[in-house]
């Protein structure tokens, strides 16, 4: 990756830290997954989205307030989906002190 595009995303992972715990992680995990193949469109418009207050961004990604631009609306959708994403695939971390999770049938 060249210098000043890893210096963006530094920069955008910076931006991405919020005043809600809840909001870091979806935000960071966008950056993460979908921000270097999304497109010139969708970079501008999570753009924006990082310039709304905390209270205003959580209400959107909670899906507790309508969002008005059609734009920002649809980005929303992606970072949630991702969430429920996350949420269904079962994750087994080790060093969590979890049990291995139950084997599944193929």
């Amino acid at each position: 990756m060249p210098i000043a595009a890893a210096a963006e995303l530094n920069r955008l992972r910076w931006r991405c830290r919020r005043g809600m715990r809840e909001l870091d992680v979806l935000l960071e995990r966008y950056l993460a997954q979908r921000w270097p193949s999304a497109s010139a469109e969708s970079h501008a418009a999570f753009l924006r989205l990082l310039e709304l207050p905390d209270p205003e961004l959580a209400d959107y990604c909670l899906r507790r307030a309508p969002i008005a631009d059609p734009s920002l609306a649809e980005l929303i959708a992606e970072i949630t989906e991702l969430a429920e994403l996350s949420a269904r695939q079962a994750v087994y971390q080790p060093e969590s002190g979890r049990p291995d999770p139950p084997e599944r049938d193929s």
